[in-house]
């Protein structure tokens, strides 16, 4: 590994002996591949996902190296950290075990974006979800977006990124929030906008054995809640508003799951949490904020005292 890669892909896996294969190959698919260095952390799986990764490390040791836990898994942040530790490119791109590129020219294609304009941190492109076949990232036509906007919405998935490495923080409270993605976003913004390749160039992988789509609605509510509230303290306090204006549909979503599921318990802790986060920071920062999360809160308490429907 003597010339540097332009490119360094931080490959996180645990348990995806199922999907590790497909991930490994659709790096090597690449078309820049030659300049490309492959970084797998394989956690303390307890399927074969350690086996497949030591045999791709031993064919090709010029590309990929990979890091094992002997002592018990890291978890996703401290593996990554170790990864990003041992990046040499100036680039750094990021694919789970169980995820995949569709396209062979992404990496290609979001670095010319990148190094075509320097005033950008990172650069992204839109991911497709499977089964089903919905997609995450900007509308069609978005050709670069700003702090406010990766604030608004979920922008990118894990897959979808490419950042300069320079921008990568990893600041102590990252490693006590249930993702990394959203922050790591975030914090590079600080650094440049965020272009985007107009174009589905990755594939989020949703199964039974995934971490987030395993959780109930109401643990998926107050998670997001705990890392908003991280972000209102990590970032600068005139952003608490749009913090709060992303959070609530976040949540509002949540709360619409859990109703379609008939979980009127969780339904109900979801609104007061709404109700609880809009009074506290609305009144001291958006009081206009405090009449749309209380309206949202009352719609579900109205709901939750008439019969459900039977949904489809």
């Amino acid at each position: 590994m003597a010339a540097t890669p332009r490119v360094s892909v931080l490959m996180l896996t645990r348990n995806h002996g199922d999907f590790i294969a497909q991930a490994i190959a659709s790096v090597q698919a690449q078309s820049l591949w030659p300049q490309l260095e492959l970084l797998i952390g394989e956690d303390g799986s307890s399927d074969c996902t350690g086996q497949q990764v030591a045999a791709a490390a031993r064919q090709h040791p010029q590309r990929i190296r990979a890091w094992t836990s002997p002592g018990g898994a890291l978890g996703f942040q401290r593996n990554f950290a170790r990864l990003l530790a041992a990046v040499r490119a100036p680039y750094v791109a990021f694919l789970e075990g169980d995820d995949w590129w569709s396209d062979p020219h992404k990496l290609a294609r979001q670095l010319a974006v990148l190094e075509q304009d320097p005033s950008l941190a990172l650069c992204g492109c839109r991911t497709r979800l499977e089964p089903g076949g919905s997609l995450i990232g900007p509308p069609p036509g978005v050709c670069r977006l700003g702090f406010a906007e990766l604030v608004r919405a979920y922008s990118f998935h894990f897959s979808a990124v490419v950042i300069r490495r320079p921008a990568i923080e990893l600041p102590a409270w990252i490693f006590d929030q249930y993702c990394l993605d959203r922050p790591l976003y975030l914090l590079a913004a600080r650094h440049g906008d965020a272009g985007v390749v107009d174009a589905v160039m990755s594939v989020y992988r949703q199964h039974p054995g995934g971490v987030w789509s395993s959780l109930a609605p109401l643990q998926q509510a107050r998670r997001s809640a705990a890392l908003f509230t991280t972000f209102e303290r990590a970032f600068a306090p005139d952003l608490t508003p749009l913090f709060l204006q992303a959070l609530l549909p976040i949540l509002g979503s949540y709360l619409e799951q859990a109703l379609r599921h008939r979980r009127r318990r969780q339904a109900l802790a979801i609104a007061l949490l709404i109700a609880r986060r809009t009074v506290h920071v609305g009144v001291c920062r958006d009081p206009a904020a405090v009449v749309t999360g209380l309206h949202w809160a009352l719609a579900v308490l109205r709901r939750l005292l008439v019969p459900l429907p039977v949904w489809p």
